[in-house]
């Protein structure tokens, strides 16, 4: 048993890695508070590496608007087409 700790350790990584990236998927705005938190948190720490470290987890800020990086760039600039119609035909049962 004492041989297989390491499988273990690669599995749990394996979880880790697939939940972190679900919720950066699913809930990308809980995702991002939650990093900055945790990189506000590390600027609070005394060694300079946690800071350095702290500094390059902080997400980058948004300045809304269009290509402000408030959104992952649609490229809707407001010429919006009006929405394809389609005719609609009921029949009758038989």
């Amino acid at each position: 048993m004492s041989t297989l700790w390491w499988q273990y350790v690669i599995v749990a990584l394996l979880v880790a890695a697939s939940l972190v990236y679900m919720v950066r998927k699913l809930a990308p705005a809980l995702s991002w508070r939650w990093q900055a938190g945790f990189a506000a948190w590390l600027l609070r720490r005394r060694w300079s590496r946690w800071q350095a470290l702290g500094r390059h987890l902080l997400p980058p800020r948004s300045t809304g608007g269009c290509g402000g990086g408030a959104c992952d760039g649609c490229g809707d600039d407001g010429d919006a087409q009006a929405p394809l119609e389609q005719k609609i035909t009921f029949h009758r049962r038989r």
